[in-house]
């Protein structure tokens, strides 16, 4: 059965959703797609308790139903959908589980990763291209909408905050979130004292009050980050005091969250509150957070990224050197009012594509002649909407003049290519980068993690790119 089907047959979409409540996160622009390409049809989505809420609090999603990990609670999930007579199912995670319960609803159509043995489950088995492999997790998601014969757009999701808890009251001023655990591990986790010396120097001179968030498991963190701040600013400790959707009622009411990487920091960047974002272990490239305003904080390691739950080591090489100090820092500019100036992209072409076929809405284009040799290219054939600079940029000061000479604003801008070093240049010039996966791209990814120069966004291709720019 055709993908076409699909769309003309009646019933709801199933969606088999993710366990982790950040992976959970990170699929919600392929919902948006998919209920934007398909207006009128009831999706319903299927998750563990721990990601149920917030795939709640997308507008797109009809209902959501819950399972646990007993075989008795999966089975009568799949029997009650099978009920429903769902019209397709989109399978997110990679679990042969996951697949072989989208074939017991009984879904004419569905789509899912081919991996772990799962392909013949799965009427439409996608295998994903190394630069997708390579690229935010997002892009993932939103591939496998594209199997189901839909168009399906990047667009940053709007979550609707629930309501505050009855009686709770959250006090007037700057409203730190502070999330100091990790679902995954202690080696995921900055130490405690760190997030309280970071609360402590962000909230010096500000009027404001520092609210703890996590799960009950983080409640023991949680407490140490409340005795660091005993002679500190207030505190709000709400960590294993409040249900999913309460603590997106009170994220959705803060200035700024300060996290490690975990459900909580994806959940800031699609309530739209700005994050700084600590990263240990983990690798930013792919699991970032979606959000509009961002400061991902990574010392290299050479161990890093690694799996370890525990780290083995004596000394915690990736983050014990990660100070408060820079976190406050980080802090201080997503705090600082935005001015936005002419939006522009400075674009060097890709070993594998020179031009893109449309420029994003509201920026103005550039592209120093020099890069478009590089690629092969000719500066004379540079579409009328590219703005061609012909004199040499060969440092960072020249960058600077050009930036002055336009009256052009590095925060607004953006740095796209597949080279390292435009990642290298977006950074040193207060801007951010777009690293487009080509070969070229996944090559240098290894040298940029060991420096800590992390581009903002990984795109598969320069498509997925230009979607993210104009959304930002």
């Amino acid at each position: 059965m055709s993908p076409k089907t699909l769309i003309e047959k009646p019933g709801p979409l199933l969606v088999r959703g993710l366990n982790w409540l950040g992976d959970a996160v990170m699929s919600f622009p392929a919902l948006v797609a998919v209920a934007g390409a398909l207006p009128g049809r009831r999706i319903v989505v299927l998750a563990r308790p721990g990601s149920a809420d917030a795939y709640a609090g997308l507008g797109c999603v009809s209902e959501v139903l819950t399972e646990d990990r007993s075989l008795s609670s999966r089975l009568s999930a799949a029997k009650r959908i099978r009920a429903l007579a769902p019209s397709g199912a989109l399978v997110l995670p990679n679990s042969f589980s996951s697949a072989f319960f989208a074939f017991l609803t009984g879904a004419p159509v569905r789509v899912g990763t081919a991996r772990n043995l799962r392909s013949p489950l799965l009427t439409r088995p996608v295998g994903l291209a190394p630069r997708e492999e390579a690229a935010h997790e997002c892009f993932r998601f939103l591939r496998l909408a594209e199997e189901l014969g839909l168009q399906a757009p990047f667009s940053r999701p709007s979550l609707e905050a629930p309501p505050l808890p009855p009686g709770l009251v959250l006090p007037a001023g700057l409203r730190l979130a502070v999330a100091p655990g990790a679902a995954f591990g202690g080696a995921k986790r900055w130490p405690a004292e760190h997030f309280a010396k970071t609360a402590r120097l962000i909230l010096e001179g500000r009027q404001g009050v520092v609210v703890i968030l996590g799960g009950p498991a983080e409640a023991g963190a949680a407490r140490m980050v409340e005795e660091g701040l005993s002679t500190g600013p207030p505190v709000l400790n709400l960590a294993g005091r409040t249900r999913l959707g309460e603590a997106m009622a009170v994220l959705a009411r803060c200035h700024l969250t300060l996290s490690n990487d975990s459900g909580l920091m994806h959940l800031s960047g699609a309530l739209d509150v700005p994050v700084v974002a600590v990263f240990g272990p983990t690798n930013p490239v792919r699991t970032s957070p979606l959000a509009r305003r961002l400061a991902i904080l990574r010392h290299p390691a050479p161990c890093s990224p690694c799996r370890f739950r525990e780290c083995p080591r004596e000394r915690r090489i990736c983050f014990d050197d990660l100070t408060p100090r820079e976190a406050a820092q980080a802090a201080s500019v997503l705090l600082s009012p935005v001015e936005k100036g002419r939006r522009q992209i400075f674009w060097s072409p890709t070993d594998d594509q020179i031009w893109p076929d449309r420029p994003p809405r509201d920026f103005v284009f550039f592209s120093p002649a020099t890069e478009i040799a590089k690629a092969g290219g000719k500066p004379a054939s540079a579409p009328a909407w590219v703005k061609v600079i012909w004199k040499p940029l060969e440092d960072v000061s020249d960058w600077r003049g050009l930036i002055h000479e336009y009256r052009l604003d590095p925060s607004s801008s953006f740095w796209l290519g597949d080279d390292g070093r435009h990642v290298r240049l977006a950074r040193s010039l207060g801007g951010r980068s777009v690293l487009v996966m080509t070969g070229r791209a996944r090559g240098e990814i290894p040298a940029l993690l060991a420096e800590g120069a992390i581009p903002d966004l990984a795109a598969p291709d320069l498509a997925r790119a230009m979607e993210w720019m104009a959304s930002v």
